[in-house]
């Protein structure tokens, strides 16, 4: 019987695909240790919140296993010199970018314009945090962490991303990250984020892009992740419990 179930989860079917050639090709025995479920829950925040949260529902029906990590992978740019095309992020501190107010003095969050309270559950000073950065798996090689932002609007304008990085100070900008962490948060299940580097931010030129580069080295971490996962299995059929 498997004793780690296991939801992946992204925004396009492309993007899935690499968790699910990654499964296939861990070890049978490991496989046998894990239940494993992908799911495209869509672009953007209104796609992801909408299709994780009945995904994740569905999940606590009383004759459901609940889910040991939820994770959610993709393709994403990046704002710093550490994260360079082809690496990978793990995300451990998410911001809705463009939550706010614009004003003649610039752009500020709810938290700025005390509209909302920083501490609003699940938000902790104005920001959305991994409860516990590294559930069942433990810490990846060679990934590191990094915090994330997510806009609606992706944007080629220079003067843009420079306010957003002042302003947010991020490595690493998606479409979704938030509206997962946020989800995940309140329904309280162990969760990661993994982002691969496809391109720079604000760069448009798609020929100074390397998607395939960014998917073989999702697909690879994933392949590192579920092994870890898969020992981590291990240790709860020893022991005779699940790893919680």
């Amino acid at each position: 019987m498997p004793t780690m179930r296991i939801l992946f989860t992204a925004a396009t079917a492309e993007e899935l695909h690499c968790a699910q050639t990654a499964y296939e090709k861990i070890s049978p025995a490991n496989a046998a240790l894990l239940e494993v479920e992908f799911a495209v829950t869509g672009i953007g925040i209104a796609a992801t919140c909408y299709n994780l949260t009945k995904i994740l529902d569905s999940a606590l029906l009383p004759a459901a296993k609940p889910y040991d990590l939820v994770v959610n992978i993709g393709i994403a740019g990046s704002y710093s010199a550490e994260f360079p095309i082809g690496s990978v992020a793990h995300i451990t501190v998410e911001q809705f970018g463009d939550m706010g107010i614009e004003t003649r003095g610039g752009f500020q969050t709810l938290f700025d314009y005390a509209m909302l309270d920083a501490n609003t559950l699940p938000f902790v000073d104005g920001l959305l945090k991994v409860s516990d950065p590294y559930p069942v798996t433990g810490p990846l090689e060679g990934v590191k962490d990094a915090t994330g932002i997510t806009f609606q609007t992706i944007t080629g304008i220079r003067e843009h991303n420079l306010r957003r990085m002042e302003s947010f100070s991020p490595h690493i900008e998606s479409m979704e990250g938030a509206a997962f962490f946020y989800v995940c948060l309140m329904e309280k299940v162990p969760f990661i984020e993994l982002r691969a580097v496809s391109n720079e931010v604000g760069e448009r030129d798609k020929s100074r892009w390397d998607i395939r580069a960014a998917f073989s080295a999702l697909e690879n971490t994933c392949i590192r992740l579920l092994e870890k996962a898969a020992e981590a299995g291990k240790d709860a059929k020893a022991t005779g419990g699940a790893h919680r």
